[in-house]
This record gives C-alpha cells, structure tokens and sequence, in this order.
C-alpha cells in the first residue's frame, strides 16, 4: 500500500521522508490540487533500492513503537514556573520546559516556525534565546525541507538533538535514521489533523483584501488579561502593517474550518499515530478536563497534559521538576478527555466542496458555504456566557469529532 506505488493518498502524511532517503535524488514533493505535498518519482533516476518504502511512516508504524517499561507511559498535569513564558504559550509552557530541561550544552533545537512570508516550516536553531518562535500552536503543516538530513548530521557528530513535530513527522525522523541514538530527544503533539499552506495562504489573502494591509505577523492563540485580570487563550492575533488585531477564535473563519476538521490531510482521516501508543519521548497536549482534578488552578492561563513515553523521557522528569509544576494524573482520564488520543478526526462531509469552491472562490466564501457562520444567538451567548461553560461545550465538540 506504499504511497508511490497505488497514489493512495490515504497512505501519505507528507513528511518526506521518501525524498530525503532518496540516494539518487529521483522524489521530489510536490503538491496536488488540493495543496498537500505528496512524492513524486523520476522513474529514470530510480534504481529500485527500496530505501524509500523502508522509511514509510504509513507502513511501518511497528518498527518504531517503543515497548512497554515499567510504569509507562504515565501523564501528568504541567504548567512552567515562569507565568512569562506560560503567556507566550499556547497552553502550559511544555516546550520552552523541555528545551531548558534537555538543552544545557552541544545541542541543536529542530521546531516548525513562521517564515518572513508566513510559511510554515522546520527549521533549527543553537540557543535557548531563538526558541520563541517555536512556541505557540501553527495550523499548518510545517515542511520538513531538510530536517531530517541535518539532524542525522548533527547527531553524528555528536550533538544532543531536541527535535519537535507532529507524530507522522516523528516517525519520519525515526524512521529515516533507521536507528537509535542516545543523543536524540523528540516531542510530538496530539495533533487533531493538518491543513496546508495553500489554504492558509488564501485565507491570508482574503484578511490582506479586507483589512487593506499586509499581514506579517500571525498568531494562532493569543493570551491576553481582561480588565477583570482574568485569562482568555482563544484569540487570534494579526499584525496587519501597522496595526495589530485581536479577534475571539470563534470569529475567525480559518479556525472555523479548521476544528470541525473541513480541511484536514486526506491520511489525517485514517491516521495511524492518533492513539495512545505514541512514538516519541515526551506528548505534549491541551488538558482537556483538568478542571475536574484541579479546580483550584486557573485553566485559562494555560494547563498542558504531558505524557512521558520512554525511559529516556522519564530521565528527564527530574530535571522538568524543576522547571514545572507537575503532577502525575491517571493515565486513562487523559486519553479519554482526547479524542484524537483514540481515534483520528472524523471527515469533514463538506469537506470535498470546501476544496471545488476554494478553486473557483475565495477562501471566506468557500468556508461561509461549509461552515455557516453561527446565528446571532450563538455569537451572543459566546460572550456572555462564562468562560468554564465554553470550555465544556468546546470539550464536547472535539469529542463528537472523533466518534
């Protein structure tokens, strides 16, 4: 069922790893109609040495599963120690913690990063003083470009290598290196699905077009402290040539799009890393539910679920401890306040429209069409009811989801 054997796109997540396994240089990714990149093979420079079917995240799933140890994989609740740096999160503060906890001397940073034209896509960086641009949730997916070759050398020559990503893109990397190194340390997200730049860059241009400016800076979740110094994370922020907006998440249509799962990767559908069974050291997550266990804590600020995988990510919970507040939580209440912890996103019906409108129309007319906006009713009660009532009805939106 390899990918570049039938052209199922089901069998294909994109990260790449094809193309840079290649030794003749013969797979080049390339996008389709809809946007995703996808392999495509030069069949007279191809020898058939099968190196790229070998590092298949989509077939060989098996060849990376770590096996059980002990008392893992375990989950706690995490939030970092320095509220600045929770505030320039997306949730808890997990990844600047790792990056500290792990990254103390010869190490080399792997994130997915907004370009200067707002691409997204992986790049590395030498100092704990870069990584800011790693922190804060992208809905895109990030091109691996060469990631994986410069992290093979990196760790060759000997350094410690933090290197972060969705699960396919993980298990890209793992398979690519074909094997284990003790100097590797990955973290990967609970990812609910994957939209790409094409679809991102239109809805730029539909904001560009109605705000009359250039975009050149975008965050996805924004924190901000209202006047009566309470938390709001569901925010979109948008510099706009000289100005800055902020809007309500629930107002901006790419997001609107994006939860209900309209846009997603064909292979997100059928993923086969959206299970409790992970594949890297460390899980990072929103903790859905955490106000049951924890209502003394202010959710709004930003709690993240961290699940600890392997031996290696264990060793380093002494050094997170120090860093992080932390406390262990059941397992089982994790994985079930997650969807995609179970199963992957269930496709969106409208979302073979989505793409035919795209093609013919702009961006916000083709999601208005699949996703109409909510009634006024709704846009009301998203103001004025309180916060932990949104929480909960949002909860049960990403549950249904994934049924």
């Amino acid at each position: 069922m390899f990918y570049l054997d039938t052209g199922n796109k089901d069998m294909c997540c994109g990260c790449g790893a094809c193309e840079s396994i290649c030794p003749t240089k013969c797979i080049t990714m390339v996008a389709d109609e809809e946007g995703f990149l996808y392999p495509k093979k030069q069949d007279d420079l191809c020898t058939d040495c099968g190196l790229c079917e070998s590092v298949c995240p989509s077939i060989h799933k098996e060849k990376i599963d770590y096996k059980e140890s002990g008392n893992l994989p375990k989950a706690f609740m995490a939030i970092n120690k320095d509220e600045a740096i929770v505030h320039n999160s997306a949730s808890g503060g997990v990844f600047s913690a790792v990056a500290n906890a792990y990254c103390k001397d010869n190490f080399v940073i792997f994130g997915a990063q907004f370009d200067d034209q707002l691409r997204v896509i992986h790049s590395h960086v030498h100092s704990l003083d870069e990584i800011d641009k790693y922190r804060k949730s992208k809905y895109v997916q990030s091109d691996i470009n060469d990631s994986y070759k410069k992290a093979e050398e990196y760790l060759k020559s000997g350094k410690r290598v933090l290197f972060t990503g969705t699960p396919c893109q993980i298990a890209g990397l793992r398979l690519y290196l074909k094997k284990e190194y003790e100097h590797l340390f990955c973290v990967d997200l609970v990812c609910h699905g994957v939209p790409n730049q094409k679809i991102f860059d239109k809805y730029i241009q539909y904001l560009e077009n109605k705000y009359k400016g250039k975009v050149t800076d975008f965050t996805f979740r924004h924190k901000i402290i209202n006047k009566q110094d309470k938390w709001n994370s569901r925010n979109v922020k948008i510099r706009i040539s000289e100005r800055e907006l902020i809007m309500n998440a629930n107002e901006d249509k790419y997001l609107r799009g994006f939860h209900p799962g309209l846009y997603y990767r064909p292979s997100c559908y059928k993923c086969k890393y959206a299970n409790p069974k992970r594949i890297s050291d460390l899980t990072m997550a929103d903790f859905w539910g955490v106000e049951k266990l924890f209502p003394e804590k202010d959710v709004h600020k930003g709690i993240s679920a961290l699940i600890v995988n392997s031996v290696k990510g264990n060793k380093l919970l002494s050094d997170l401890n120090q860093i992080m507040e932390l406390n262990e939580v059941d397992f089982d209440y994790v994985i079930q306040s997650n969807a995609q912890l179970n199963r992957p996103a269930k496709i969106n019906p409208k979302r073979e429209q989505f793409f035919d409108l795209l093609n013919e129309n702009r961006f916000d007319l083709a999601v208005d069409r699949c996703i109409p906006r909510p009634s006024i009713i709704r846009r009301i009660a998203s103001k004025v009811l309180p916060t932990s009532t949104k929480d909960f009805i949002k909860k049960l939106v990403f549950k249904e989801e994934g049924e």
